[in-house]
């Protein structure tokens, strides 16, 4: 079917394209006969004004599945859900990502991590579709995880995690901490979660010292909370954000020396 992407993504921005609904594994092999891009919730991505050329298939996969403290999960499941199943079986190891809207296939391949905790480490092994069509199961080191990124080449269509078990109210309690402290220091409002990596003090720390807390390109804006965060607060377009986002390169370059890198990740023609 044809669709607008913004409604797929959580900056609620991008144009038009053909999109697949991947809500079952038997619907793999049809969802990928043809070269596609893949989005699970939506986020750390800024899709063009213009859609994409390629399907977009949006990753549904659905299951969560416990074997002592293994936790085997489809893709397509969003972290906080995840999270709160494990809290439920008084498993730890997660607790850093409750707050995350992104789902566990974008944070595998994307290594999401938050308050000193990644997916790398709870990551036993991930089942993949290979771009020759291959199911191949990828120990963790096989993964190639370092900062926010791996060198997974395929569609994640599960991981298996393995966590520790603890006390439920201290999951809990823990899961309470990082939700208070993801309040505290991050903007609510239409954006795709940070926009650039951290390096050296941070790149929100850069951003704010060069100014640009608060600057505007458009309906988009850099958050006054945390400047790492791009907001669409006025019905922005894909380049008014794009337009920032250089704007922020540039000054933070011109005033620091220092070559910000991306950890939002561009989809169609800009």
């Amino acid at each position: 079917m044809c669709g607008i992407i913004a409604d797929y993504t959580s900056l609620k921005i991008g144009g038009r394209a053909e999109i697949f609904i991947l809500d079952s594994e038997d619907k793999i092999s049809s969802a990928f006969a043809e070269k596609c891009v893949v989005l699970g919730k939506g986020t750390n991505v800024l899709v063009s004004d213009k859609g994409i050329a390629e399907r977009v298939v949006i990753n549904r996969l659905r299951g969560i599945f416990f074997d002592k403290n293994f936790v085997t999960v489809a893709s397509g499941e969003s972290l906080p859900n995840l999270c709160r199943e494990c809290a439920k079986r008084s498993l730890s190891g997660l607790e850093w990502a409750c707050g995350i809207p992104g789902s566990v296939g974008g944070a595998v391949i994307m290594n999401a991590g938050a308050f000193g905790g990644q997916t790398a480490d709870a990551i036993e092994e991930v089942k993949v579709l290979t771009p020759d069509g291959d199911e191949v199961i990828l120990r963790q080191s096989e993964c190639g995880f370092s900062y926010r990124s791996s060198q997974i080449n395929g569609f994640v269509i599960s991981a298996k995690l393995k966590l520790t078990f603890s006390d439920e109210q201290c999951v809990l309690e823990k899961m309470r901490e990082t939700a208070k402290a993801r309040s505290r220091t991050q903007p609510t409002g239409k954006s795709a979660g940070c926009t650039f990596k951290n390096q050296g003090l941070g790149a929100g720390y850069y951003i704010e010292r060069a100014g640009l807390k608060g600057a505007r390109c458009g309906g988009a804006r850099i958050s006054e909370k945390h400047a790492n965060f791009i907001i669409n607060d006025s019905g922005a377009s894909a380049s008014d954000v794009l337009a920032l986002i250089e704007k922020t390169e540039r000054d933070v370059y011109a005033r620091f020396g220092i070559k910000l890198q991306r950890e939002i990740k561009l989809l169609g023609e800009f």
